[in-house]
């Protein structure tokens, strides 16, 4: 029997006026020309929020307190070479200037309605998104 590579990552809500805030990804070799909300893996010693705190303040320069998110949902996401775990929350407050903190990897930020999303969105993300308007906690993507 072998092993199984589970990989945790986050992805953070971070709202303001109707829309939230994305990241279009660029010249990273992973779904680049596509939207998503600020994400990634979480690192050896770190919780999930201090994951998400990192990666909103890594992506788009904001700073998020672990007290200020709450949980929305979590995604089992099977990929051809792993499966990955993703936690996703809300910022209720952030502070600082939103900006592409990560121009090598983003190409731009941008504020989207998430009741209509652009064709362009990673499909896991925009999966993500529905189920949170369904209030949904679980999700399972990729094992069919």
């Amino acid at each position: 029997m072998s092993g199984t590579v589970n990989v945790p990552g986050v992805c953070v809500l971070i709202r303001k006026q109707g829309k939230a805030l994305f990241v279009l990804r660029e010249n990273t070799g992973f779904k680049d020309g596509e939207y998503a909300v600020p994400s990634g893996h979480v690192e050896d010693g770190e919780t999930f929020k201090q994951a998400a705190c990192r990666e909103a303040l890594e992506e788009v320069g904001v700073h998020v307190r672990p007290e200020d998110l709450v949980y929305k949902l979590t995604v089992q996401r099977k990929s051809v070479q792993d499966i990955r775990v993703d936690v996703w929350f809300e910022a209720l407050a952030w502070t600082g200037k939103p900006t592409n903190a990560e121009p090598d990897k983003h190409s731009k930020i941008e504020w989207i309605d998430i009741d209509s999303l652009p064709e362009n969105v990673v499909d896991y993300i925009s999966f993500g998104i529905e189920n949170i308007n369904e209030n949904n906690y679980y999700g399972e993507f990729g094992w069919r």
